[in-house]
C-alpha cells in the first residue's frame, strides 16, 4: 500500500472529503488529490499534520516499502536488534516471537501484542451479527489499529482516575493505630501476608523507564471486585511501598496494561528491593516444584526474613 493510498483510506474512514481535509491542513483539495495519486509526496511536517487530522499515529504513514521483499527483511533486522524479534520454525512454517526480559523495549511490545489480540478478539464478526454490526466491527478494528497507541494512552489515563478513587476509599480499611514500616524485613511480611490470604499477584524485576526495578503487579478488576478483606491487606501492603518513601526509597504507582487487561503496577528501582523480590521469585519456583519440601520452604522465607531485617534508611 503506498503512502497515498493510506491517506485515501484514512480520510474515507473519518468521513471527509477530499477538500475538508485540505482545508484542515491549509491545502487545496486538489493537492490532497495529488498526494492520494501519488503524484506529490508530502513533506515531513506536512504528513505530521495529516495525521494529526485523520486522527491517526504518523507512523500509520510512514514507509517502509512493505512491496519491498529486501526493504521487509531489513524492517525485520531492526525488529530484532530493538525488541529481541525471532523466528521460531513450527513444520514448514514461521512463527514471530519476542524475548520477554531480555530486550529493555520487548516487555512493553509483547504488552501490545497482548492487547492487540485481545481487541482482535473482541471485534470479530459474530455468527448472529448484522451486515451492519460487521462493517462497524471492521471499521472499529481499522481505526483501533490506525489510533495505536492513543488508545493505550487513553486507558492508562482513565484507569489513574480509578485507581486513585479506589485507594481513597479502600484507606478507610486500615487501623487508625497502624505504625509505619522502618524494616525491610516488615515491608516482605506484608507480601507474604498476601500470598498466604491467597491474594492473586505477579512480583518481578523488570525493565522499566529504563531502570531495572522490582516491580508488583495486581489486576485492577479483580481488586476493585475483592472482598474487603483483600482490599484491607493489599492496602497494608500498598502502605509499607508509601512507608518506604517517606523513609526516601523512590517508589512509583501507575495503572499499566498487563496481557491485555489494566493493573495496578507499584515497583522501585532501589537494590535491596530487587534482590529481595530475586529472592523471594527463587522461593517461588522452589514451592511450585516437584521438590516442593514444606519445612524447607518456611526455613528459607524464616531465612530471607533474617537477612532483610535491617533498617530501610541506611538503603537509600
Amino acid at each position: 500500500m503506498t503512502l497515498g493510498d493510506k491517506i485515501r483510506k484514512y480520510r474515507i474512514l473519518k468521513g471527509l472529503t477530499q477538500a475538508q481535509l485540505g482545508s484542515m491542513v491549509k491545502l487545496t483539495g486538489d493537492r490532497i488529490r495529488q498526494y492520494e495519486n501519488d503524484v506529490r509526496k508530502p513533506k515531513d511536517g506536512k504528513l505530521f499534520e495529516i495525521a494529526d487530522a485523520l486522527d491517526i499515529n504518523p507512523s500509520t504513514l510512514a514507509e517502509p516499502d512493505f512491496n519491498d521483499p529486501t526493504s521487509v527483511m531489513h524492517v525485520l533486522f531492526e525488529l530484532e536488534d530493538i525488541y529481541g524479534l525471532h523466528f521460531e520454525k513450527v513444520g514448514d512454517n514461521y512463527q514471530l516471537a519476542f524475548s520477554k526480559g531480555e530486550y529493555s523495549s520487548a516487555n512493553w511490545i509483547i504488552e501490545g501484542l497482548a492487547a492487540w489480540v485481545k481487541k482482535r478478539d473482541e471485534l470479530q464478526p459474530d455468527i448472529n451479527d448484522s451486515n451492519s454490526t460487521i462493517a462497524d466491527k471492521k471499521n472499529d478494528y481499522i481505526r483501533w489499529k490506525a489510533r495505536y497507541p492513543y488508545n493505550f494512552a487513553e486507558e492508562i489515563t482513565n484507569n489513574f482516575a480509578l485507581v486513585q478513587k479506589f485507594n481513597e476509599d479502600a484507606s478507610s480499611l486500615l487501623p487508625s493505630s497502624r505504625q509505619p514500616i522502618t524494616r525491610f524485613s516488615e515491608f516482605y511480611r506484608s507480601l507474604l501476608a498476601l500470598e498466604d490470604a491467597g491474594v492473586r499477584f505477579t512480583i518481578s524485576v523488570d525493565e522499566i523507564m529504563s531502570r531495572r526495578s522490582a516491580a508488583f503487579y495486581i489486576d485492577l478488576d479483580y481488586i476493585l471486585k475483592s472482598s474487603n478483606e483483600i482490599k484491607k491487606l493489599y492496602m497494608e501492603f500498598r502502605q509499607c511501598w508509601y512507608d518506604m518513601k517517606e523513609i526516601g526509597i523512590e517508589i512509583h504507582e501507575s495503572p499499566v496494561p498487563v496481557n491485555g487487561d489494566m493493573s495496578i503496577a507499584l515497583y522501585s528501582d532501589n537494590t535491596q528491593l530487587i534482590t529481595l523480590f530475586h529472592a523471594h521469585m527463587r522461593h517461588l519456583e522452589e514451592k511450585n516444584s516437584p521438590m516442593y519440601d514444606e519445612e524447607m520452604y518456611k526455613a528459607e522465607i524464616e531465612d530471607t526474613l533474617r537477612i532483610f531485617n535491617v533498617p530501610i534508611e541506611e538503603y537509600v
